[in-house]
Parts: C-alpha cells; sequence; structure tokens
C-alpha cells in the first residue's frame, strides 16, 4: 500500500507479497480439499463454493460499484477522464466478471487502473473455481497415479510459465522513469499477450497445491534431521522474500517479473510456508500468529479490495507534487484506505462470514493437518 501510494520507492519489489498470498492460497486450499476427503471421503463442492461466495463476492462487488460511479464521475467532470468515455465500461465489467487480467493482456490500453488490483482477485477466483473441480475428479479415481498425473502436470505448468516470463521480458517490457509499460500496448502481439498472462503469475497458485501434496509426504512424527532442513529452506526462502522486496527492479535478474532471480524467489516461497506451517514454534511463526498481527490478517481483503478506490483521488492530486507535501498526501490516502478496509469488515464482510460460518460450515477432522481458517 505503501508503494501504491507513492510514499517510497524503496519497495520496488513488493509485488512478491503477492506471490507470497498465491502459493500460501493454493496450499491452503488444497490442504481444506484433503482433509475434507479425509474426514467425510468426498468433497462437498456446493458447499466449497458458497463459502466462497459469501466470503468474497458482498465486498468485491461493493467496492466495483463505488469505483464504477467514480469513474463516472471523472469522465463527465474531469477533463484528462473524457479520453476514457467510449471504453469506460471495459474496467468494472472486466474486475465484476473475474477476467481482469485477461482484458489486461489482450486489451491493455482500455484500462485506466481504477480496478487494477482485482487482477489478483481474478487470478484467485479463477483458482477456486477450476481446482476443486480438478482435484475432485482426480480423486474419485482412487488411483495413485491421479495424485501422480496431477504433481507432474502441475510441474509442466510452471516451467512452462516462468519460462516465458524469462524468455519474452526482453521483447515486451519497457522499464522507463514512470514505471513499466508495454511495447505492444496499442497493437497486442501474440508475445505481449503470453507474456501479460504469464505475468498473472498463476503458476504460483499451482506451486502452493504442489507444496500440499509434498507436506502430505513428510513422515510423522517429524524427525529432527527433517526439521533441520526445513529450518534451512524457511531461513532460504525468508533471504529471497525480503532480499526481492529490496532489490527488485534495482539489481541485475531481479526485475519485474521475468528476471532470473525474481523466479529464483518465487521458488524459495515454498520452503517459507513449509517452515511456518510445520515449525509453529519458531519465533517467527509466533510472532506472525501474535493477535494485532491475526486481526490486521482478517481485515487485509477489504484493505486490499479498497486501498486503490481510495488512493486514487490523492494520486492525482500528488501528479507533479514533491517533498513534504506529496508524502503527506500519500500517507493520508494510505490511512484512508485502511479505514475504509476496516469498515468494510465490520460492517460488509462479518455479517455474511457469520452466513458462512454457521449455515455452510465444514466438517472438522480431528486429526486434520490444517490449522488455518479461511
Amino acid at each position: 500500500m505503501l508503494y501504491h501510494a507513492l510514499v517510497t520507492d524503496f519497495l520496488r519489489g513488493s509485488p512478491i507479497i503477492i506471490d507470497w498470498f498465491f502459493v500460501a492460497s493454493g496450499f491452503l486450499i488444497t490442504t481444506l480439499l484433503m482433509d475434507e476427503r479425509k474426514a467425510t471421503e468426498t468433497n462437498d463442492l456446493r458447499r466449497f463454493y458458497q463459502r466462497r461466495a459469501l466470503r468474497l463476492f458482498p465486498a468485491m462487488y461493493l467496492m466495483i460499484f463505488v469505483s464504477t460511479l467514480m469513474i463516472i464521475f471523472a469522465i463527465n467532470f474531469v477533463p484528462a477522464a473524457q479520453e476514457r468515455l467510449h471504453t469506460w465500461w471495459i474496467e468494472p465489467l472486466a474486475a465484476a466478471t473475474y477476467c481482469y487480467y485477461i482484458v489486461a493482456a489482450f486489451m491493455p490500453a482500455t484500462l485506466d487502473g481504477v480496478l487494477g488490483h482485482t487482477w489478483s482477485l481474478t487470478v484467485e477466483e479463477q483458482f477456486y473455481f477450476i481446482w476443486p473441480l480438478i482435484f475432485f475428479a482426480a480423486m474419485r479415481l482412487r488411483r495413485r497415479s491421479s495424485d501422480l498425473k496431477l504433481i507432474i502436470g502441475s510441474v509442466i505448468f510452471i516451467v512452462v510459465v516462468m519460462s516465458t516470463r524469462v524468455i519474452f521480458q526482453s521483447e515486451i517490457v519497457i522499464l522507463g522513469p514512470d514505471g513499466v509499460t508495454f511495447s505492444d500496448e496499442n497493437d497486442p502481439t501474440w508475445q505481449g499477450i503470453v507474456y501479460r498472462l504469464a505475468s498473472a503469475r498463476p503458476d504460483m497458485i499451482v506451486y502452493g497445491c504442489l507444496l500440499a501434496f509434498f507436506i502430505r509426504s513428510i513422515p510423522r512424527p517429524i524427525t529432527a534431521q527433517w526439521r533441520r532442513w526445513i529450518a534451512i529452506g524457511g531461513a532460504l526462502g525468508w533471504i529471497g522474500f525480503l532480499g526481492f522486496i529490496a532489490l527488485g527492479d534495482r539489481a541485475p535478474g531481479f526485475e519485474l517479473f521475468g528476471g532470473p532471480m525474481y523466479q529464483v524467489c518465487l521458488l524459495l516461497l515454498a520452503p517459507l510456508i513449509l517452515d511456518l506451517y510445520l515449525r509453529q514454534e519458531s519465533l517467527i511463526s509466533r510472532g506472525l500468529a501474535h493477535r494485532h498481527l491475526q486481526w490486521l490478517g482478517q481485515r487485509s481483503y477489504g484493505i486490499y479490495l479498497w486501498h486503490i478506490p481510495v488512493l486514487y483521488p490523492f494520486l492525482a492530486l500528488m501528479d507533479g507534487v514533491f517533498g513534504l507535501k506529496r508524502l503527506v498526501l500519500g500517507l493520508i490516502g494510505a490511512t484512508l484506505g485502511v479505514l475504509a478496509g476496516i469498515a468494510s469488515y465490520r460492517f460488509i464482510e462479518q455479517p455474511f462470514l457469520r452466513i458462512k460460518d454457521t449455515r455452510y460450515k465444514r466438517p472438522q477432522d480431528p486429526q486434520s493437518t490444517s490449522s488455518t481458517p479461511t
């Protein structure tokens, strides 16, 4: 949020935080599906989709509605925005149908960005829809080869998507003083379309799914030798994660999104999550489980939804402004974005969460390895 608010240029590598959430989402959802199958010998897909809808849709669609009103106001009263008069409807439609990153790949010049942050929600929601169907179909076969085929297919997908980012980066991306632009923005090429689709990092969610399968293969109880390897992997993961936040787009090979070292840092996210999940007694795991951070985590979805629409007017005011005034405007916008997210959780999300957790409760497996609510 501070990076989006233009408060600091230090966090240019912060997009890797979204990759962390992608890997964690793939891991947690796959773990929940595995736990449910272990407890009931099946998966209730209808209940799964009902729970996802109650968690995601209410706040999302209210935010899109408010943002659409902002867009309409801008094209009617802000001269610089009137060039979008004939295409303004594409952005809210792309967000509302969870197709934003697809539209951005094929028609990048038609999007203004007030709903640009919904690209990641598009990736997640498509995963929530498709992956349980694949998992359910594979588990229905009740064959060891089903797991193997899922794993092999996932590995191939990850390798192809990562390679695409690296190969097409130099051909498509232009790094300038105003950030990243595309050489084919006004006349999309097939290379540009494929690159932009790959830059949405759907491979990271699949990577999290693979991690869930891998964790099930670790012998229980976890031996001291396994714990040492997990701790070493976790340390490397944190080095890659924090290192990229500091060096992203600053050092050779660390370019967003096709830099080779960026891909290495992405691969190190799995051992990081593995360490947090299996060594919950570690200092970092205990720190992340602190009640204040849990409180913030519960509201993070709303904060993510609202921070860009709230920031947008401030970004317009900050255009051409530098120094202390720019910093103050950015901090005010970021603070209001956080407050909007907190209000979203209290007044919009919580009522639907109560319905989700009472009417559509998940079956609990007493021996489940999953301890994270979603």
